[in-house]
């Protein structure tokens, strides 16, 4: 993933699910429908009752990491895990001048 994009996690669930959470860092982002983060560029995106996504705008080194999404079910509660790699997009404008004095 480059900086500045955006990324979405998604979490697809099935109808016996009662409720859903995003956590990063053991931080939570998401409860259900109730946003606990702070960040604004963070959002949860969902598409009928089935997948709850969660988007980064504008991604950032900061933003790496390991992002859980634990679904709680009558049974027992599920988590899926993924981590977000993010490359810093090199600064070719110091560059660009340095050639040009050439």
């Amino acid at each position: 993933m480059s900086a500045n994009a955006s990324a979405d996690r998604k979490c697809y669930v099935d109808d016996k699910v009662s409720k859903v959470a995003w956590l990063n860092r053991s931080n939570i982002i998401y409860a259900g429908q109730d946003k606990w983060s702070l960040d604004p560029r963070v959002d949860l995106v969902t598409k009928g009752q089935l997948e709850y996504s969660l988007r980064i705008q504008k991604v950032d080194v900061y933003d790496e990491g390991s992002y859980t999404c634990s679904i709680q079910t009558k049974q027992q509660p599920k988590t899926s895990q993924v981590y977000l790699i993010v490359q810093e997009v090199p600064d070719y404008a110091g560059l660009l001048c340095c050639l040009r004095m050439l």
